[in-house]
């Protein structure tokens, strides 16, 4: 039941996507997009390549064509960049690069058929939502790691400076931290500005 729920819920968010369809003005362009449609996708078409994404736009259905190739994605370099779907007409070494520098989950084959196309989509909306929920998560380790050690240092200068034990330190910037409602690494912070100031 809980797989069915699943499904149910990626096929609700598909329809809510903003979608780019980066393609030629051909059958293929015209099978994809009615199938969109069929779907209840909201899409806008562009060809040849956009330097700059439509706002708002959460993912990418782009062919990978000659045009395409020779094309720098200054979008795809940034942060938050939405998922690319790439339309692939023939397979060597080139399209094969290509894929793998769109950081793609899967692809759509060309000639485009109806089959396959909501697949990719769940499929791609299911993997960069995991992807994101992992580079935040790994950011939050990293921010608490970089936390911890300006709570260390800031301990340590407690330490020489009041000849306090390590937990007696530790206990002053807790208390300090609560009585002015911040959190402790604020705090620490201070201090090592305060111990900087005074040249300790």
């Amino acid at each position: 039941m809980t797989r069915i729920n699943d499904s149910q819920a990626i096929f609700k968010d598909i329809r809510l996507l903003r979608l780019l369809v980066v393609h030629p003005d051909d059958g293929d362009r015209e099978e994809l997009t009615a199938q969109l449609s069929r779907i209840g996708c909201s899409f806008t078409c562009a060809w040849p390549l956009l330097e700059t994404l439509p706002q708002g736009t959460d993912m990418v259905l782009m062919s990978v064509h000659p045009d395409t190739l020779s094309q720098p994605c200054p979008w795809l370099e940034r942060p938050n960049s939405p998922p690319v779907i790439p339309i692939v007409a023939f397979e060597n070494p080139i399209t094969l690069a290509a894929v793998l520098h769109l950081n793609a989950f899967t692809t759509i084959a060309s000639p485009v058929r109806p089959a396959g196309v909501l697949t990719a989509l769940a499929l791609t909306l299911h993997q960069s939502k995991q992807r994101r929920s992992r580079e935040h998560y790994i950011q939050r380790l990293e921010q608490k790691a970089a936390h911890q050690q300006v709570i260390h240092k800031a301990t340590r200068a407690l330490m020489d400076a009041r000849r306090l034990k390590e937990d007696e330190a530790y206990e002053v910037l807790r208390e300090r931290a609560m009585l002015q409602r911040e959190p402790i690494e604020s705090v620490a912070r201070q201090v090592l500005k305060a111990t900087e100031a005074l040249g300790m």
